[in-house]
């Protein structure tokens, strides 16, 4: 009985684990309405770490200017210490998504006067 015991916690450690996503309140890997999301990264050149804005269709998204939009609402915040997870660049951001279930599918780069903004669509894997 020890045995089987053993073997099934060893199976259960091997099988691929998804961890929380945390936009906000709002947990996208369990949201089942949340299918695809938009990622966007401005980079500036004189920053350690780049910002990552996260619209997933709610109601203040980063496009809609500073009318009602708390860019709060739009980081990736860790579950357990509730502050925003800083990434070093959009190659860590990228790894975390794709650790995380979600396919990086397209890509769209926005150049503005002094600075560039990556736009990443990633869709949810479907188990």
């Amino acid at each position: 009985m020890r045995y089987l015991f053993s073997l099934i916690f060893f199976v259960m450690l091997a099988l691929p684990s998804v961890s929380q996503i945390v936009v906000g309140n709002v947990d996208i890997n369990k949201a089942d309405s949340v299918r695809i999301i938009e990622v966007l990264i401005a980079e500036k050149l004189s920053r350690k770490s780049v910002n990552v804005f996260v619209d997933f269709g709610q109601k203040s998204n980063f496009r809609s200017g500073y009318l009602d939009n708390n860019s709060d609402n739009q980081r990736i915040i860790d579950p357990e210490t509730k502050k925003e997870i800083r990434f070093t660049s959009a190659s860590a951001l990228l790894n975390f998504m794709e650790i995380n279930n979600w396919e990086h599918y397209d890509t769209a780069v926005v150049r503005d006067k002094s600075e560039q903004s990556f736009y990443y669509y990633f869709r949810k894997r479907i188990k």
